[in-house]
């Protein structure tokens, strides 16, 4: 059934908190606000309301309980590619309107939980005695300074300001996004219990905190953007299967109308903050910018073989050299991918990208696998698992002096090693390293 979200304004009116009805409806004349959750209370209203709907929903055994919310992300959640994002944001816009449905709370408004802004959980879902604890948690979770802990492992997350739509949000039909792969997967990771697996991520209230502020992440990212950065093959695409606010099949979503929030009724206290992720570049006085001059692109592959865990393709000495004898001119930048076969023998792993020279090594990255395994695809190939990664002129550190070689090498760390899965195994390392001559203006 698709449904003309433009036509469904008199349904959606009379339902008052029923089924979403897109651009123009009634979900849109109220402004929900979803505000940071280090700044509520256990006595906030939409703390409350979140506690009251997880207790209602918990005792039903309709298409409005706790357990449908789960299966519907276990089943049918879009992870490791492009349609990541606006998938997230439907399930969680139909889950605020089956808790204001069911709690009177007419206006309420997931709350975000941030946490480079507020570095550890807040009281209200880690107390024994909050009605949104959650016992099968990882160990010391409740005092984790979850930005140290993050940052501690791998620099690497999305840039607001200067990600093109790949790199940001995935490719079709698989590849994973900054946004998911790293700021998405560690926070999965670190919270360990329920949020560890796919198919019990969403039964965790903390789920719905995390993915709230991921949307925040493209709502912020989006309102820098045109129009056009959006693939027309993308925004054609739809997405279906979930429960409106009143149990029913809310039918067809077309992505392209799921791109603004406010047409969906809800908005932000505050968008991501963007010195997170901008740094000002250094120059001579007076210069703000670097005007290219010419590039040099050096494409690298590896292919991986059966019972081969990882894989490492060495830099062209050529490359190497110029970095070694660069000044401030030169403008590096390497992107890559790495693809992992997406079986059973890649979960709980940690996917370890790295730069080695000369005995030494930095991260380029480095991401806890959160692998979409459907029925009947644990003991066999469901595709490829791919993560991306980059690197700049943070390098240069590394790199140093000499002839020695620089390689990038991938694996996939154990994060579980008592569990007996098979190995992982590593399907290619693809990388391609640019060097633009410049001058600063």
């Amino acid at each position: 059934m698709k449904i003309d979200r433009r036509q469904a304004l008199t349904g959606a009116a009379l339902l008052g908190l029923g089924s979403i009805s897109g651009a123009g409806s009634a979900w849109a004349q109220t402004q929900r606000i979803r505000r940071g959750a280090g700044t509520l209370s256990a006595t906030s209203d939409d703390v409350v309301a979140f506690g009251e709907g997880l207790a209602l929903m918990k005792r039903r055994r309709d298409d409005r309980s706790w357990a449908r919310q789960n299966t519907i992300h276990s089943r049918n959640g879009q992870h490791n590619n492009g349609l990541f994002l606006p998938w997230h944001r439907l399930q969680l816009l139909h889950l605020e309107r089956i808790i204001a449905g069911l709690t009177g709370h007419a206006s309420f408004a997931m709350p975000y939980w941030d946490a480079q802004e507020h570095r550890t959980l807040p009281p209200w879902i880690t107390d024994e005695d909050a009605l949104l604890y959650e016992r099968q948690r990882a160990r010391g979770v409740d005092t984790l300074d979850f930005n140290a802990a993050r940052w501690a492992r791998s620099p690497y997350m999305s840039r607001l300001t200067s990600d093109g739509f790949e790199t940001f949000a995935g490719k079709l039909p698989t590849g994973a996004g900054m946004v998911e792969g790293y700021g998405h997967n560690y926070i999965h990771e670190l919270v360990g219990g329920l949020m560890k697996r796919l198919t019990t991520a969403a039964s965790d209230p903390i789920f719905w905190l995390h993915h709230c502020n991921v949307d925040r992440v493209w709502a912020t990212w989006h309102a820098g953007q045109a129009a056009s950065v959006y693939p027309a093959d993308w925004t054609a695409r739809t997405l279906n299967g979930f429960v409106g606010g009143q149990g029913e099949d809310t039918g067809e979503w077309r992505v392209a109308s799921v791109l603004e929030t406010r047409p969906l009724g809800y908005g932000y206290d505050n968008l991501y903050p963007f010195p997170v992720f901008n740094v000002p570049e250094m120059g001579p006085p007076g210069a703000t910018r670097r005007v290219p001059l010419g590039s040099v692109v050096y494409p690298m592959r590896a292919e991986g073989t059966e019972g081969q865990g990882g894989l490492s393709v060495t830099l062209p000495a050529e490359a190497v050299a110029r970095m070694r004898a660069a000044d401030d001119t030169l403008m590096i930048a390497g992107s890559g991918s790495v693809a992992f076969a997406a079986n059973e023998g890649l979960l709980d792993r940690s996917i370890e990208i790295r730069m080695q020279c000369a005995g030494r090594r930095i991260s380029l990255g480095s991401s806890p696998t959160f692998l979409h395994l459907r029925e009947g695809e644990h003991t066999h190939h469901a595709g490829d698992y791919i993560l991306p990664f980059r690197f700049g002129e943070e390098v240069l550190n590394l790199i140093g002096e000499g002839d020695a070689p620089v390689t990038v090498t991938v694996e996939a760390e154990d994060l579980a090693p008592g569990a007996g899965r098979p190995p992982a195994r590593t399907v290619a390392l693809d990388l391609s390293l640019t060097l633009t001559e410049s001058r600063w203006a």
